[in-house]
């Protein structure tokens, strides 16, 4: 999916301000120890750190104008190297040292603390051992509304439509149209199509904005008021349970290659469950085998012609129709990437991707880039662009939503394991289909989830512990990554 208007946005930057807070009183650091590296006499533990932000900036040394490392999300708790602020340029409160490298800001994104109790209340955080960091929810009706607190029930009835259990007062015209907008029924009186912008609430209203249907939110908890139920998401709104429902994701895997699977490319992927294998009798004729099943990976060891039709060679004598299946083949290295070097291939005629380190391919999978639906017009021509490229930034989650002439308004919340390489476009999970090995998106290369995390963690800058996001530095740049090919157009 190629990102609109975002929400990190999508792409660079949930900037939430807040004030100093106020943490144990601590003395300013002289002079003599405000530099970089200075030696610092510790007098206790090292501090633990609580992101109190929802984007914590990560910088390079301890001063707001250096380069940005990556960033810290609401919730994160990481362990600081020291017991003490490490200078104060730019900063009140301090800059305290986190182990994993990097400094931040106490105070104003920060609170430095010491024990078991965090100091607020924390934000569900992502889950890095399971398919999906955090729960998501698939949004079941046009005009569902995300409020900023709570409702009370006669906001309940206005908005949603509610009938408590006494005796309902008569509906009202205003109310009436509130009701036709949340359960969507005065869409089909509108002739303009919704838009990101006329979705959201007036500033004073208990609304933060209506959801379209298809739209989908992280959630972090389930919370009652009355006898209603809503769910409480990870960027602080609310929004009645019964309107989501989760998701989960497609269970699509890659193949690592290596001696522990016995896994080699040419790999071959079937593309339906009805696809039919097939075998060779004794007097060589073609016989129908058994449906191996909808993304089923075979090896590759031969190709062969029958009855005018192409054929791979699986082993034991297995035959797949070529038309059947994916077909991912191996690449020689490019000049420029070095012996034991990391490198991304994607072809976009078989909707596949290879990861390599030097000539040898690692992991190998199907994706979704780029959908073309009719290649002269712009607006229904969302092909994956093609070249050489680096992971320019990698994101544990970010927001994407926008507005598109065609398919309207979109929005899918904390979208897990981006990876940017030119502009809007990234590799990142897409936990809402699994058409993997047919182009799906608006131009960015979706992987089914284990595939993004796998992706995510293996590609260079590595993310360190507690972080949300890192950028890759000189000394340190963005894996390499090469798209090549022309996407089938329908």
């Amino acid at each position: 999916m190629k990102r609109g208007k975002v929400s990190f946005v999508w792409w660079m930057s949930l900037i939430a301000l807040a004030g100093c807070g106020k943490d144990s009183a601590e003395s300013a650091v002289p002079s003599t120890e405000k530099e970089v590296g200075a030696v610092v006499e510790q007098q206790g533990p090292p501090k633990r750190i609580f992101a109190r932000k929802h984007v914590v900036k990560v910088r390079e040394a301890a001063d707001k104008q250096s380069f940005r490392l990556g960033y810290l999300r609401a919730g994160a708790v990481l362990m600081s190297s020291s017991d003490r602020a490490v200078g104060n340029e730019s900063c009140l409160g301090g800059w305290y040292p986190l182990e994993t490298g990097g400094f931040v800001c106490n105070r104003r994104d920060v609170i430095a603390f010491e024990g078991s109790r965090l100091p607020e209340r924390q934000a569900a955080q992502p889950k890095l051992d399971e398919k999906l960091p955090y729960v998501y929810g698939y949004n079941r009706k046009d005009g569902t509304p995300m409020y900023k607190r709570l409702p009370d029930e006669e906001e309940a009835m206005m908005y949603e439509g509610y009938v408590p259990p006494s005796a309902p007062p008569p509906v009202s015209s205003e109310t009436s149209q509130a009701i036709e907008l949340s359960t969507g029924e005065s869409a089909k009186e509108e002739t303009a199509p919704p838009t990101l912008d006329s979705l959201k609430a007036e500033r004073e209203s208990v609304l933060q904005r209506h959801l379209v249907r298809g739209f989908i939110v992280s959630l972090d908890r389930e919370m009652e008021k009355g006898a209603r139920k809503y769910w409480r998401t990870l960027s602080n709104g609310f929004i009645p349970y019964k309107r989501m429902y989760e998701m989960h994701g497609s269970d699509f895997r890659g193949k690592e290659l290596n001696a522990e699977t016995g896994l080699a490319l040419p790999l071959a992927v079937m593309m339906s469950d009805n696809y039919l294998s097939y075998r060779l009798d004794d007097k060589q004729r073609l016989r129908r085998g058994a449906k191996p099943g909808y993304h089923t990976f075979f090896p590759v060891l031969g190709k062969s012609e029958h009855g005018g039709r192409v054929y791979y060679e699986s082993g034991d004598g297995v035959l797949l129709r070529d038309r059947d299946l994916r077909l991912i083949s191996i690449r020689d290295k490019p000049e420029e990437v070095a012996d034991n070097e990391k490198w991304i291939d994607v072809d976009l005629n078989t909707q596949s991707l290879v990861a390599y380190v030097g000539e040898t391919p690692v992991f190998a999978t199907l994706v979704s880039t780029g959908r073309v639906m009719k290649r002269e017009d712009p607006l229904r021509n969302h092909e994956t662009p093609t070249g050489s490229f680096r992971i320019t930034s990698k994101h544990l989650s970010a927001t994407m939503d926008g507005d598109h002439a065609v398919d309207g308004p979109y929005s899918i919340e904390d979208v897990p394991y981006v990876m940017y390489f030119q502009l809007a476009y990234a590799f990142h999970s897409a936990f809402w289909h699994n058409r993997f090995g047919k182009s799906k998106s608006h131009g960015c290369i979706n992987l089914a989830p284990w595939d993004a995390r796998f992706l995510f963690n293996w590609a260079e800058p590595k993310l360190p512990a507690g972080w949300h996001g890192v950028f890759p530095k000189d000394d340190l740049p963005g894996t390499r990554v090469y798209i090549r090919g022309e996407t089938e157009e329908g």
